[in-house]
């Protein structure tokens, strides 16, 4: 009886994850699409497991300045984006890390993925995928057992 209550307490979990999860997109999306109708959009991310994940978004003008910028970060699926100020008129191309100080160290790092994701996209190149945490523990347990049977 008890393991028929745990799993349907984890189901209703995992149920009520998905639901917050998608209005934690659809916010995403609004925001994303906003900023998108007046220009290029950089977007730099900072994923975490244990710490706020960070998201970024950039609104880039023709003069590769920070029209407006957005950011949304937290460790649940209740956080929301909530506008950036501070790099307004700044050229996202010669942004340093000196520019961006007053901002917490996971927005900063954010905000500098930015920045690099911008750089590469204008050089015609493609952006790699940031393995989530739980991917990267993934492949460091896979490399251990690897070692372990190579031995």
């Amino acid at each position: 009886m008890f393991i028929i209550i745990m799993i349907i307490i984890l189901a209703v979990g995992f149920g009520l994850q998905y639901i917050f999860g998608m209005f934690q997109i659809k916010n995403f999306t609004k925001h994303y699409t906003e900023l998108r109708r007046n220009g290029k959009v950089a977007i730099g991310r900072k994923p975490a497991i244990f710490q706020s994940g960070t998201l970024v978004l950039l609104q880039i003008n023709k003069k590769k300045e920070i029209e407006e910028a957005r950011y949304m970060q937290g460790v649940t699926v209740f956080s929301r984006v909530k506008k950036l100020k501070g790099l307004e008129g700044l050229r996202i191309d010669k942004i340093i890390i000196e520019d961006v100080k007053s901002h917490n160290r996971l927005l900063r790092n954010a905000i500098m993925d930015a920045k690099r994701t911008y750089n590469i996209v204008q050089g015609g190149g493609e952006v790699e995928k940031i393995p989530s945490p739980f991917m990267k523990a993934a492949s460091k347990v896979n490399q251990m057992f690897s070692k372990k049977e190579a031995k």
